[in-house]
């Protein structure tokens, strides 16, 4: 019963009811950095996206992950018993918004082949949605077909370099049941500012998110 009370309280935590409502999470250490820039036209193409009536049903969330007071997961298994994160801090605040999002775009720059430390710390205390799912059976999203995208950088020019922070992506994802929709990834990206030698990779963000149908 205790359970089934605090899922209720989660999912009555609807921050921005009958909207479609779309949380941005930004994982770079960096801001204004490559990531970021990027980031930042997705949500210009959501502003104008010709799909939806933006003034009564759009709210866009953004998460800048580095300004967060966030620890790491302690592994301490009390999730695994009630659901519940037993570390109080701002990533309570941030549980609702993951819960009650339909679109979640996460970006992060690659750092030794994998997310940035930031972005990893937070996905892993997401393990409480795991636990949920896999472990106590309980599923708390009352929305449906939902989807997400992941945007990422890297200084290397090999492709291959994005096959670890995807599977990480995927994973984080699948907690949430989110779809996997999409990824915009750029090799040969390592200083600040890198990404403006190449102008349409911002065209292409910003017409996909211009296009996107909820």
């Amino acid at each position: 019963m205790e359970i089934l009370n605090n899922l209720n309280n989660f999912n009555n935590k609807v921050y921005k009811e009958n909207k479609i409502n779309i949380v941005m999470i930004y994982g770079s250490p960096r801001r204004d950095g490559n990531t970021d820039k990027l980031m930042k036209k997705f949500k210009e193409g959501l502003q104008n996206n010709i799909n939806i009536n933006l003034k009564n049903n759009m709210n866009i969330d953004e998460i800048f992950i580095k300004e967060l007071k966030i620890s790491p997961c302690i592994e301490c298994k009390n999730c695994s018993i009630n659901g519940e994160c037993s570390i109080k801090d701002e990533m309570q605040n941030i549980y609702p918004k993951l819960i009650n999002c339909n679109f979640i775009v996460v970006s992060s720059p690659v750092f030794f082949t994998s997310v940035s430390g930031f972005l990893k710390s937070f996905i892993d205390r997401c393990q409480r949605f795991w636990a949920l799912k896999y472990e106590l059976n309980k599923n708390i999203f009352n929305i449906t077909d939902r989807k997400g995208i992941f945007i990422s950088t890297a200084g290397s020019s090999n492709q291959n370099i994005f096959e670890c922070p995807k599977k990480v992506i995927r994973s984080f994802f699948d907690v949430l049941n989110i779809l996997y929709y999409k990824d915009f990834l750029y090799n040969n990206v390592d200083l600040k500012d890198d990404i403006l030698k190449n102008p349409g990779v911002f065209e292409d963000i910003f017409y996909f998110a211009k296009t996107l149908n909820f």
